[in-house]
């Protein structure tokens, strides 16, 4: 297991809502939920810097247009499809048998 640290972080209410109730749907903790976001974001900015690199070696004559190269870019950084997980579901808690 990874070592974590804990910290705080600020976020507006509307988007902390919508977080807990992401997590919440995909059977998640909110840190876990953060936590990925955080990964899938430095991955994406690990693929541009890839595909930027690699437009550089192109020799200046075999360069594709700029739009061709927007579309390089796109198509290499395209992130894959996120795995949903079924929500876990809690068993139903047990009432009480109330004395009479």
């Amino acid at each position: 297991m990874a070592a974590t640290q804990k910290i705080s972080v600020a976020m507006g209410r509307d988007e902390l809502r919508l977080a807990k109730t992401a997590a919440h749907e995909e059977g998640v903790s909110l840190s876990a939920y953060v936590t990925r976001a955080v990964r899938e974001r430095l991955q994406e900015r690990r693929r541009m810097e890839a595909a930027r690199e690699l437009l550089s070696t192109f020799a200046p004559d075999e360069l594709p247009t700029p739009e061709e190269q927007r579309e390089l870019v796109e198509l290499w950084t395209r992130a894959r499809p996120a795995i949903r997980r079924p929500a876990k579901t809690r068993p139903a808690r047990k009432r009480r048998a109330q004395a009479t």
